[in-house]
């Protein structure tokens, strides 16, 4: 067995299956799961190589290649689409309603945090009208929202169903604002995955082994019933966990191209921009799956946002 130090904020659901069912043994892999509460303790371990790679969102690592200048490239696209929600107190009655409030954060300058700040700049409100803490993945935002320290937050499952159950108000929900958005890719830094393409190759392939097992609809009752049981998700959110899975995990280029248009929208990322394929290196799922890579999806389109 080789081992694979891998990390995230959560399993997500091809990785729990492929891990009950075998199919990381089958390629003869050990993956280890390191899970991540806070966002700059994720992306300075990916930095120094504390971990092989990360399933985390295309967004953190273009935000880290274009920002901090580390060369991150996606090599595999596990999910596709947004389970969060703006979750504000019980008294918050709508999203202008958190003008010069205190708002729960986690990385600041991407992922939900970016969505944030679109949702609540299409409310009309600036960054300069309301303040953030940043404190840490969705779990700990839960925690600092039901003790009264913010008034409000962006969660996901389970942490949004608590909230809502602790008298929570949903005050957006991120898809309706960014729709289509890379939610789980596999990444790492470029010259770990040329040094280490087998291990690469053969970690797509069971991921694909089993996201094609999760998509057959007779194993649909016995994946929900794994989910529940192994992630402590209710049946719907983990009936909307599956309705994300990316069909053989294959990178969508459009989606990737659509992470840049946004944070050129959002001020986050600045010129000279590069073509969604600098992010991207298809080839080893393309040697995982024996597939064609995906046609290109090239510059940020400029006025689509």
């Amino acid at each position: 067995m080789d081992l694979l130090k891998v990390t995230g904020y959560h399993r997500r659901p091809p990785h729990v299956v492929a891990e009950k069912l075998g199919f990381f043994a089958r390629e003869r892999l050990e993956v280890s799961f390191h899970t991540v509460t806070y966002a700059p303790d994720h992306n300075q371990g990916m930095a120094e190589g504390r971990w092989d790679f990360t399933l985390s969102s295309a967004d953190t690592a273009i935000a880290r290649a274009t920002t901090d200048g580390v060369d991150y490239a996606l090599f595999m696209q596990a999910e596709e689409g947004l389970d969060a929600y703006l979750i504000g107190k019980t008294e918050i009655q709508s999203v202008d309603a958190l003008r010069g409030k205190l708002l729960a954060g986690d990385p600041g300058d991407s992922n939900l945090d970016l969505i944030r700040k679109k949702i609540l700049l299409q409310h009309g409100i600036g960054e300069k009208e309301y303040a953030v803490e940043i404190i840490g993945a969705s779990p700990q935002r839960l925690a600092a929202f039901k003790g009264g320290r913010v008034v409000a937050a962006m969660l996901t499952p389970p942490s949004s169903e608590e909230a809502i159950a602790a008298g929570g108000r949903i005050l957006a929900r991120a898809a309706d604002y960014v729709p289509n958005w890379p939610l789980t890719c596999g990444w790492s830094r470029r010259a770990w995955l040329e040094s280490h393409r087998d291990l690469t190759v053969r970690f797509v392939r069971a991921w694909v082994a089993a996201t094609d097992w999760i998509l057959h609809p007779a194993n649909r009752k016995e994946t929900l019933g794994l989910l529940m049981r192994e992630l402590g998700l209710s049946p719907a959110a983990a009936q909307n966990s599956l309705d994300r899975i990316v069909p053989k995990a294959c990178i969508n280029p459009d989606s990737v191209r659509r992470v840049l248009e946004l944070r050129i929208e959002m001020g986050v990322y600045l010129p000279p921009f590069s073509p969604a394929e600098r992010f991207y290196d298809a080839s080893y799922w393309s040697d995982a799956t024996a597939l064609p890579a995906p046609e290109p999806a090239g510059l940020p389109r400029a006025g689509l946002h």
